[in-house]
Order: C-alpha cells, then sequence, then structure tokens
C-alpha cells in the first residue's frame, strides 16, 4: 500500500463511508472488531433475496464476506474483522470485498434479451460450418 492510501486511510473517520471507484464500504466498530460491509442491492426484491440465498453459499466458501439482509431492505456484503479499529485496519479487506461486490453485480444483473441481429458473414460461415459438422 502507498503511504498516500495510507495517510488517506489514516484521516478517514472510522464512521464515515469509505468510497471508491463508484462504490462504498462503511465500518462499523465493535467490542473487539469491527463489521466491513458494502451494500450490493439498495432495495432488493423478494426475487433478488431468494436468488442470491440460493447461489450464497458458494460465494461464502470462496469469499470472506457474506450476504445480509439489512431492515431497509437492502442487500449487503458484510464481513467481520477481529481487531479492527480503523480504515486502515480494514484496508486488506477491502480489496477482496470489492471484487466479490462486482462479482454478485454480474451474477445478478438482469439478462438481456437478445436482439435479433443479421449475422455477419464470419459468423454465417462458422456457423455453416458447425451445421455441416454436425450433418
Amino acid at each position: 500500500m502507498s503511504d498516500d492510501i495510507a495517510r488517506w486511510l489514516e484521516d478517514l473517520p472510522a464512521d464515515a463511508p469509505l468510497v471508491l471507484d463508484g462504490e462504498s464500504a462503511c465500518l462499523q466498530l465493535a467490542s473487539g472488531g469491527a463489521e466491513l460491509a458494502a451494500i450490493l442491492l439498495r432495495e432488493a426484491s423478494d426475487a433478488q433475496v431468494e436468488e442470491a440465498a440460493r447461489t450464497g453459499f458458494q460465494g461464502a466458501r470462496q469469499f470472506e464476506a457474506g450476504l445480509a439482509l439489512r431492515a431497509d431492505g437492502a442487500l449487503i456484503l458484510s464481513q467481520w474483522l477481529p481487531q479492527a479499529a480503523s480504515w486502515l485496519d480494514a484496508a486488506p479487506a477491502l480489496e477482496p470485498l470489492f471484487n466479490q461486490l462486482a462479482m454478485w453485480r454480474a451474477a445478478m444483473a438482469p439478462v438481456r434479451a437478445r436482439q435479433h441481429i443479421s449475422a455477419d458473414q464470419s459468423e454465417q460461415r462458422i456457423r455453416a460450418l458447425f451445421a455441416g459438422a454436425q450433418r
């Protein structure tokens, strides 16, 4: 970590959100450590919560943060950091949390209906080759 980033994290109050590349995280200090969290969906629908619950176990096996549903309906990624008392203490967990957040966002993005666009000539040739190989 660069000295500039370390100073920035040292100067950031623990109760202030950390905003980085359009994502924000919060740190909730408690006895013995802190909870690091980032909002995945501000207002999760029942269907989104169900989908997250179905796939959440695999994510929990690969990452440190887990899913939680706040009382206000926000779906968050949350991780307990033992002995953390500042943003500087939480720094090693930030990149994995934001990476996990990006993975969840990609997985939960709505699937767009495929547009019926006429294939260009190279795609048509490839399709013809595959069709001929399957005959």
